[in-house]
């Protein structure tokens, strides 16, 4: 009876020690799992940090980008103006020297006319 006591004792002391075994097994893998844990949460915490910051420089840019786009716009216009105004400024000199050359003739027919004139009187005198 003590011999077959003892034996089931051992036995049972031996599976006390397979299950302390298996249970701090389970507890370093769950340890494991809470570090994974942790610094996964820890990793979570700096990427949407990092979003916020990206998301930010992101609203900076557009609105520069819309402010240089303005700009642009208005460079543009300038540019049109200032094309324009040389365009009509080519116009005015070709008018102005159109003018300029009907003069000269206007002012080479009076001059003609006004020797024949000038001559017509030497001879009546």
């Amino acid at each position: 009876e003590y011999e077959r006591t003892h034996a089931a004792a051992v036995i049972t002391e031996k599976r006390g020690k397979n299950f302390e075994k298996v249970v701090g097994e389970w507890k370093a893998k769950a340890d494991d799992l809470q570090a994974e844990l942790e610094a996964s949460q820890s990793e979570c915490r700096n990427m949407n940090a990092e979003g916020f910051r990206l998301k930010a420089a992101l609203e900076e840019t557009t609105e520069q980008l819309d402010i240089v786009r303005r700009e642009n716009k208005n460079l543009a216009d300038e540019i049109k103006d200032l094309l324009d105004q040389l365009g009509d400024g080519g116009r005015s000199i070709h008018e102005l020297d159109k003018q300029r050359r009907r003069l000269e003739v206007e002012k080479e027919e009076l001059q003609a006319a006004l020797e024949e004139a000038e001559g017509a009187l030497e001879a009546e005198e």
